[in-house]
């Protein structure tokens, strides 16, 4: 299909100091047409875009948008968009710094190329169920606030306007929005008061996340160059560490998170088996973890068939095993998973006969 291409310019509306696009009326862009605003844009009517619509300037809506299209801002200058309610794209292509002054939500999809998105808690960027994004860097990416919604796993497209700085959040079990913000300071503002388990933490930068719902948990996790691979929560002013990147109630994330990058001081819990591989007889190490806590162990086979299962304090399931003298070579995976903790410790086990 030939594409239609419009360009508007100085239409309805000029004054000696500012030019504008006034709409009062329908405005429709169909599909495989191509509108090119090079001045500031006022929606007053209702603005109907199914192909492609380019603003090179601002745009202030005060009436009704509906966009399953592509919106692109491209201006030379940075753009600002307004708006007296909400604003849902379907496809966003980002080319140049857009100021948000209104909640603006992604249906399918943004394309960062070159620009920064400035939002904040008032005027969020939201990505839906479906939102996704792309091209995220250095370059472009979201100076401000951003709210993710559903389940599926999420990389926040933060940074402080010069350094891409995202974090990611895994898959969920329920559905909820959480909302991420970054900022580029020390956290020892915040407070300067860390506790007996971090040994180091990162003093240049941290993030927030919350949750609107009182149930919901995220595993986090922050691409670190450093010798800082946990995470540190505030937790009523002081930095602590969380076993396994998880914020959820315990660390309120429904009031909001505050979390840096940290290393721990304590002996991280670990497992092992030996000797391995092993003819049948093999000893239980169970490391990094209280004497009397908790845990069960699980000895599957590679099609999932439980081989043992053992449940009982440390100090009692340190000890020999035998394995079923009717079980052949294989390949075997142990699992132990400690009382209160959603992360499960792996080891392979190599069963020679």
């Amino acid at each position: 299909m030939k594409k239609i291409i419009y360009s508007l310019g100085v239409c309805l509306v000029a004054t000696q100091l500012h030019a504008q696009v006034f709409n009062g009326t329908d405005f429709y862009v169909s599909e495989g047409a191509v509108v090119s605003f090079n001045t500031d844009v006022v929606n007053e009517g209702k603005l109907t875009n199914n192909g492609k619509i380019h603003f090179q300037k601002n745009f202030d809506n005060f009436s009704s948008v509906k966009s399953t299209g592509t919106v692109v801002f491209d201006g030379s200058t940075p753009q600002v968009l307004k708006s007296s309610k909400e604003l849902s794209f379907g496809q966003l292509l980002l080319d140049n710094d857009l100021k948000l002054e209104a909640p603006v939500r992604i249906d399918e999809s943004l394309s960062f190329r070159r620009g920064i998105i400035e939002s904040s808690a008032q005027n969020p960027l939201v990505f839906g169920q479906t939102g996704k994004y792309s091209g995220a860097s250095d370059f472009s990416h979201v100076k401000g606030v951003v709210s993710k919604e559903g389940n599926e796993g999420f990389e926040f497209p933060l940074g402080d306007g010069t350094n891409f700085r995202s974090f990611k959040v895994a898959r969920s079990n329920e559905s909820q929005t959480l909302t991420a913000a970054y900022l580029f300071k020390s956290p020892l503002n915040v407070s300067d008061q860390v506790s007996e388990g971090v040994d180091a933490l990162n003093q240049s930068e941290y993030w927030s996340l919350k949750s609107e719902s009182s149930r919901s948990s995220a595993q986090v996790s922050v691409n670190s160059k450093a010798d800082l691979d946990g995470i540190a929560f505030l937790d009523k002013g002081t930095w602590s560490m969380t076993e396994d990147a998880n914020l959820s109630s315990a660390t309120n994330l429904k009031d909001g998170t505050l979390f840096t990058l940290a290393k721990s001081r304590n002996i991280q819990p670990g497992i092992g088996v030996y000797p391995n591989p092993t003819e049948g007889e093999f000893f239980l190490k169970l490391s990094g973890m209280n004497e009397n806590e908790m845990v069960t162990v699980d000895i599957t086979n590679q099609d999932g068939s439980k081989i043992m299962h053992k449940e009982g304090f440390v100090k009692d399931l340190r000890k020999a095993y035998l394995l079923p003298e009717n079980l052949p070579a294989t390949e075997l995976t142990v699992r132990v998973i400690r009382e209160g903790s959603k992360k499960a410790l792996y080891q392979k086990m190599i069963l020679n006969k």
